[in-house]
């Protein structure tokens, strides 16, 4: 009997140091929190808006080709839009380094009343609210700034603005900002093009 009791006691203070071990329960804390922490990070990341993925500060790029062929490729990319350049125009530093802009009319993304709110809550990044609102049209306009550094790269500067026109309450053309969706596709479209300049 005495020889059981010793056995259980043993089994007791054995089970209860796995049990109640201040070390191990230190360590089980640490992990739950870990693992609640990742599941805040994966909750955050689900919650970033997929349409706001390409959305920057800044749309620049830097290329390693002269000046001449960096601005028409600027140009060409504008035309391959069919969208008119409204501005164009460069000149030399004292330094005898180039700058220019290519400024692009509004080039028409959507036109028509059943599609046009659509399109541009697609590429906005919060479009307008007009109480009783009518979007007929949208577009973005492009302006491209380039500038000649003194490694003989040319560095580029994307600005854009997104616009619509609505019909029923305002009757004027609203101006705000791209998601960055177009800004990048569109420095995409200009890189393919100093990449391979027409012959």
């Amino acid at each position: 009997m005495r020889w059981s009791y010793l056995i259980l006691l043993s089994a007791v203070l054995t089970l209860q140091s796995h049990i109640f071990n201040p070390r191990l329960y230190a360590r089980q804390e640490e992990q739950k929190q870990q693992e609640e922490q990742v599941k805040e990070d994966d909750k955050f990341k689900e919650q970033v808006d997929e349409k706001m993925k390409y959305y920057k500060d800044k749309y620049e790029a830097t290329f390693d080709a002269p000046f001449e062929v960096v601005y028409r490729a600027a140009k060409q990319s504008i035309g391959e839009l069919n969208c008119m350049i409204m501005n164009e125009s460069y000149s030399q530093t004292d330094e005898g380094l180039y700058k220019g802009r290519v400024k692009s009319d509004i080039c028409v993304l959507v036109d028509g009343k059943d599609s046009t709110w659509d399109v541009l809550q697609k590429y906005s990044v919060d479009l307008p609210i007009i109480r009783g609102g009518v979007w007929q049209n949208g577009g973005i306009q492009y302006n491209f700034l380039l500038k000649e550094t003194n490694d003989g790269k040319v560095h580029v500067t994307l600005k854009s603005e997104i616009s619509g026109f609505e019909e029923y309450v305002t009757y004027q053309r609203h101006f705000w900002e791209s998601n960055g969706y177009l800004e990048t596709m569109m420095l995409e479209r200009l890189k393919k093009n100093i990449e391979q300049p027409p012959k």
